[in-house]
């Protein structure tokens, strides 16, 4: 299973949603998603922080060193703080790039459920790897269009080597002022 592209599609869904409403029928109809998005409330212009933190980690089948020194990647990744400035053009240009990238992942992902509304996300996407691996993941939280809390619980299994991945990262996006210059 590609961490990094669940780590993406994580981001670009949980970036994207920021308030609105729109449960769709079909979450693997690209228009249906499209609409959905297209429903949500837009963020306020400014300068945003995320910070995150690994609620849980566990990697069954893998031999305990292993298992640490990947939490320890992992955690380090997660917890460093992240910057960056939503300026009012890219609000105006508003979710086509975060639902492109989404659709990008169609090939080895398809949504079980989504649904954006009453200031909830709440979304299930299933994945498969060319070499047989298999993964859930889940985003639940709250949104608004200065904060987001998001939780994002992953559950990944290797066919081949009977090896697997759980990981509950919760992050915190929040507006904190107006961008730099």
């Amino acid at each position: 299973m590609r961490i990094q592209m669940v780590l993406s599609a994580a981001s670009a869904l949980a970036l994207a949603a920021c308030g609105g409403s729109g449960a769709v029928d079909d979450p693997n109809d690209p228009a249906q998603l499209e609409a959905a998005f297209e429903e949500l409330a837009k963020p306020e212009p400014g300068q945003y922080t995320t910070t995150s933190e690994l609620i849980e980690f566990a990697m069954p089948g893998v031999p305990d060193k292993d298992a640490q020194m990947m939490r320890g990647l992992m955690e380090m990744g997660a917890t460093q703080e992240q910057s960056m400035c939503i300026t009012k053009d890219m609000i105006d240009d508003g979710y086509q790039d975060y639902v492109k990238q989404l659709q990008g992942f169609s090939d080895d992902c398809e949504y079980e459920s989504f649904d954006a509304s009453g200031g909830r996300l709440d979304a299930v996407m299933n994945c498969k790897d060319p070499s047989g691996g298999t993964g859930t993941i889940s985003f639940n939280g709250t949104i608004g269009e200065t904060q987001q809390d998001m939780t994002v619980k992953m559950d990944m299994n290797d066919a081949t080597s009977g090896q697997g991945m759980q990981m509950t990262l919760k992050s915190t996006t929040t507006r904190v002022g107006d961008c730099p210059g």
